[in-house]
């Protein structure tokens, strides 16, 4: 009877670890899908049932690209503390911490990685991003150079060295490297748009209204900025009711250097419109 009971005690825990071990593959699955949330509900079952190493890194991992950095960098944590032992938790959890603004701490986590990993081009992206946000521009063009030496095609690596190049005032380098971001990425959507803010700086008014109103029509979510933009290109071309068209709807998407524009230069003191309204009627 004794015997009996002990092997039905193990049976039923290897049921469980298998439905924890189920629980974490889904997960997995899910992240690697992109379903990030289906991935965060089945690793808070994994880890309920059995907190490995492996189902609290996969559940941070879940948080992170949900934006809970601080759930995120807690399970970090945990997992390392954990017996967690594959590098990938370092490039993590420092990119984690740059979305938390710690950037010195970091840096360490980076460095670590890179160490292990001098090869992967990610690891100096991210650390160019980080002397990005520390405003150490030299140090972040550096980095970057390294990633796009490993890899060519790295669409995030130039848009970012076209930031660097924006603070710098070398706009036309910039315009390069978020041309060819968009070249190698036509989604990154972002990079469009500081190609058509340059290109406004230039007096290319035209060309810029050209490219904002294509995103525009994109499943974007910066369209504000895109109505402030193009509003600014209008009113350099003289169209107060385009260009006050579009700030207006820019701030009714709560952009309020929109609102102080359309304040400022398209109604006078009674709230009238200061331009002339076109007619499309034709009588």
């Amino acid at each position: 009877m004794k015997q009996c009971a002990i092997t039905i005690l193990l049976a039923i825990l290897i049921s469980l670890h298998g439905v924890a071990q189920s629980a974490l593959d889904q997960a997995k699955t899910a992240y690697q899908e992109m379903k990030y949330e289906v991935a965060l509900s089945n690793a808070h079952i994994a880890v309920a049932q059995h907190p490995s190493p492996e189902a609290l890194f996969c559940r941070a991992n879940s948080y992170q690209k949900l934006g809970e950095f601080s759930n995120a960098l807690e399970d970090y944590d945990k997992a390392k503390s954990g017996g967690y032992v594959g590098d990938d938790l370092y490039l993590n959890r420092g990119i984690c911490k740059i979305s938390m603004s710690l950037f010195e701490s970091a840096k360490i986590d980076l460095i670590t990685f890179l160490q292990r990993n001098d090869e992967d081009p990610r690891i100096y992206y991210w650390l160019a991003t980080a002397e990005y946000m520390m405003m150490e521009t030299r140090a972040s063009l550096r980095y970057i150079d390294e990633a796009i030496m490993r890899d060519s095609l790295y669409a995030d690596a130039y848009y970012l060295r076209g930031a660097n190049y924006t603070d710098q005032k070398k706009m036309n380098l910039a315009l390069e490297d978020f041309t060819r971001a968009f070249e190698i990425d036509p989604k990154l959507h972002r990079a469009k748009m500081n190609m058509a803010i340059i290109i406004l700086g230039m007096g290319q008014f035209r060309n810029a209204i050209e490219m904002l109103s294509e995103l525009k029509l994109e499943n974007i979510d910066f369209t504000a900025d895109v109505l402030y933009y193009r509003g600014e290109a209008l009113y350099n071309l003289h169209d107060m009711e385009g260009a006050c068209g579009d700030w207006v709807e820019a701030a009714e998407m709560g952009d309020d250097d929109a609102e102080y524009n359309y304040r400022k230069l398209c109604i006078d003191k009674n709230d009238k419109p200061r331009f002339k309204r076109r007619s499309y009627f034709q009588f």
